[in-house]
C-alpha cells in the first residue's frame, strides 16, 4: 500500500540522479567486510501455520531479483522467522533472525511515543504552537510557526514542505553522499519555503515535521535524541538490539546487511551500503533508529499494550487524519493507517525507506499478528525495484491481514 504523496518525490529523485555527473564510488572493502556474528534468541515455532505461504511469497520476489528479504511474524501461534536471498550478496551471507536493519521512517513511531511520554509528564502540550518549544534560530526557517501546533507536526497536517523531496537536498545527496547535513543545516532547506496548505486543513507526509519534533525533544529533555530513546524506550522495555546513531565499526560488529540500489532504474544493482548508513544516521528523529526485527515487534507490542504510553495517549496516536484527496484515513501520531483486508478492523504500523533498504511493521488487531519485513534494496528511484518491493510488501501484508486460524484445520484465508 504505497502512500500517494511519495511517488512524485521519487520521480524528482530519479531525474536529479540521472543528471548528476558522478556518484562517489563505494570503497572496495564495503563488498567484503568482516562482520561479527549477531546473537539473539527467538524461540521459533517451526510448525507455524503461516510459514509455507510466507516462504512462497518471499521466493517469488527473490526470483524477481530482490537481493534479500527477511520476514518475522509474532502472533498467538508464536514467533516465526524466515528469509530468502542474501543479506550480503558479495559473500552470500543469509539473513539471521538477529540481523538488524535501519528503520528509517519507522523511527517516527518512536519519536511520536517520546512526545506522548513527555505529554504525560506535563512537559509538552501537543496542542500548543511550536514556537513554545523551538529556539529562534530554528523558527527563523519556518513559515507561519504561530499557526502550527506540535500535534500538526505529529500527524503531518502542518503544511510544511518535505525537505528531503526538495531538489537542493537531493542534489546534495548525490554530490556528497557521505557528507550529511547537521540538524540545523537540514532545517535550513525549508527556509523561505511557503506552506503547502493552511495548517490543520489537509495532510502531507513530510520529514520536516519529525525533524522539528527532534528539536523539540532535545530542547525539552535537555539531552540528545539518542539518549532520550535509550532512557525512555530502550532501557524500560529491555530492548537489547535497538540503537540510535552508529559508527561504521559498530555497524560491522552488529552484523548489518549490505544495501543495494538501482541507480539508473535499469535493474542493475549497485552497492550503496555506505551512503545508506550515512543517510540513516543523519535522519534526525525521522529515520535514525536501527533495530533487530524482534526488538521492533517487541516495541510495537509494548506500545499496543500500553507499556510505552498510557491508553489515553495510545488512543490519540490512533486518531487518524485524512487528506482531502484521500479515500481512507492516512495517519495518526507516528502511525500509518492501513486497510489490507477490506471490511476488517483497520491495521496500523509504519513503513520505512532508505537509499538501499525498505522495511515495514504491520499490526493486525483482528488476528493479533505483528509482521516485520525488511529487504536490502531501495525503492527511492522509479523503476522495476520500486514496483517489486511495493508488490512484495503488499502481498505479504494482504496475506497476513486476511489470515485466520482454525484450531483443527490450520489456516483459512
Amino acid at each position: 500500500m504505497q502512500k500517494k504523496q511519495s511517488f512524485g518525490h521519487r520521480i524528482l529523485f530519479a531525474v536529479i540522479l540521472l543528471i548528476t555527473l558522478s556518484l562517489v564510488s563505494c570503497h572496495k572493502n564495503l563488498y567484503k567486510r568482516h562482520r561479527a556474528a549477531c546473537n539473539e534468541n527467538i524461540q521459533v515455532n517451526k510448525d507455524h501455520p503461516m510459514k509455507d505461504s510466507i516462504q512462497k511469497i518471499i521466493n517469488k520476489y527473490i526470483a524477481q531479483g530482490i537481493p534479500g528479504i527477511q520476514v518475522v511474524v509474532k502472533n498467538n501461534q508464536g514467533w516465526y522467522f524466515t528469509s530468502g536471498g542474501y543479506s550480503n550478496t558479495e559473500q552470500q551471507e543469509s539473513f539471521k533472525s538477529c540481523t538488524p536493519g535501519w528503520l528509517f521512517s519507522l523511527t517516527k513511531t518512536y519519536t511520536a511515543a517520546l512526545i506522548m511520554r513527555y505529554k504525560e509528564k506535563g512537559l509538552i502540550n501537543p496542542d500548543k504552537v511550536i514556537s513554545t518549544y523551538l529556539t529562534a534560530e530554528v523558527l527563523a526557517n519556518i513559515e507561519n510557526p504561530e499557526k502550527i501546533t506540535v500535534r500538526m507536526l505529529m500527524n503531518h497536517s502542518s503544511g510544511l514542505v518535505n525537505f528531503t523531496g526538495l531538489p537542493e537536498f537531493q542534489m546534495d545527496q548525490f554530490n556528497h553522499p557521505y557528507d550529511q547535513p547537521t540538524p540545523m543545516q537540514a532545517i535550513k532547506y525549508v527556509h523561505g519555503k511557503a506552506l503547502e496548505f493552511e495548517p490543520g486543513t489537509d495532510y502531507l507526509y513530510s520529514n520536516t515535521n519529525y525533524l522539528l519534533l527532534y528539536f523539540i525533544l532535545e530542547k525539552t529533555g535537555r539531552k540528545k535524541y539518542e539518549q532520550l530513546v535509550k532512557e525512555e524506550i530502550v532501557q524500560p522495555l529491555h530492548l537489547e538490539h535497538t540503537w540510535c546513531v552508529l559508527s561504521q565499526t559498530a555497524i560491522d560488529k552488529l552484523g548489518f546487511p549490505n544495501y543495494y540500489f538501482d541507480r539508473k532504474g535499469n535493474s542493475q544493482l549497485e552497492n550503496g551500503t555506505q551512503w545508506n548508513n550515512h543517510l540513516a544516521n543523519a535522519s534526525y528523529g525521522y529515520g535514525n533508529i536501527a533495530a533487530s526485527a524482534k526488538d521492533v515487534i517487541l516495541f510495537y507490542e509494548a506500545l499496543q499494550q500500553g507499556k510505552v504510553v498510557n491508553t489515553t495517549s495510545l488512543k490519540e496516536m490512533k486518531t487518524w487524519v485524512q487528506g482531502r484527496e484521500s479515500t481512507q484515513p492516512d495517519y495518526g501520531l507516528g502511525l500509518e493507517y492501513f486497510q489490507y483486508a477490506p471490511g476488517s478492523e483497520p491495521q496500523f504500523g509504519h513503513e520505512g525507506d532508505g537509499v538501499g533498504n525498505s522495511v515495514q511493521l504491520l499490526y493486525i488487531p483482528a488476528n493479533n499478528t505483528y509482521l516485520y519485513t525488511q529487504c536490502n534494496v531501495g525503492r527511492q528511484i522509479p523503476g522495476p525495484y520500486l514496483f517489486k518491493i511495493t508488490d512484495m510488501k503488499n502481498e505479504l501484508c494482504r496475506y497476513v491481514a486476511r489470515w485466520k486460524y482454525i484450531k483443527d484445520g490450520g489456516t483459512k484465508n
